[in-house]
């Protein structure tokens, strides 16, 4: 499983095309996670980026649980609005017109690493949550802890 961590900021050009970071794309295992990337609408409207073997071994294990029929539906809804999208040499790869209507986003993004995903944030808007998200981030550590060791 991938393990995505940082944050990035780049431009989306005018041809739709996002570099994603080496330093994000050197976190993959290209044989176990794949090297192309499959691209969702995750929540809050943001882009989500998966590796693309990952994606798949995550998407059978969805489809295989027990979810309600109305959740698989919102499921399969989710695998008709994904894209796989492929690096060029330059590590960029081009976000679909489609994608990028139906999403929170601006030519000014931060690529966040969140675990098994990258998510495509507006720079402005990545910046204004981050205050927010600092109080209490003590707390959340300390309990973080005592869950860990408590498993251990």
């Amino acid at each position: 499983m991938p393990h995505f961590v940082g944050e990035f900021e780049q431009t989306i050009d005018d041809k739709h095309r996002l570099s994603i970071s080496a330093a994000l794309r050197d976190l993959m295992d290209s044989e176990a996670d794949g090297t192309s990337f499959f691209l969702v609408l995750g929540k809050g409207g943001h882009l989500w980026l998966y590796p693309d073997r990952y994606y798949k071994k995550l998407m059978t294990k969805m489809k295989r649980s027990s979810l309600p029929v109305a959740e698989r539906e919102k499921i399969d809804l989710w695998y008709a609005m994904a894209r796989l999208v492929r690096p060029d040499s330059q590590g960029r790869v081009v976000l679909p017109e489609k994608s990028m209507q139906r999403a929170v986003i601006d030519k000014s993004v931060t690529l966040v690493g969140n675990g098994d995903h990258i998510e495509i944030w507006p720079t402005a808007e990545h910046e204004k949550r981050l205050p927010s998200d600092w109080s209490g981030l003590d707390e959340l550590l300390d309990a973080a802890a005592d869950q860990i060791s408590e498993s251990q």
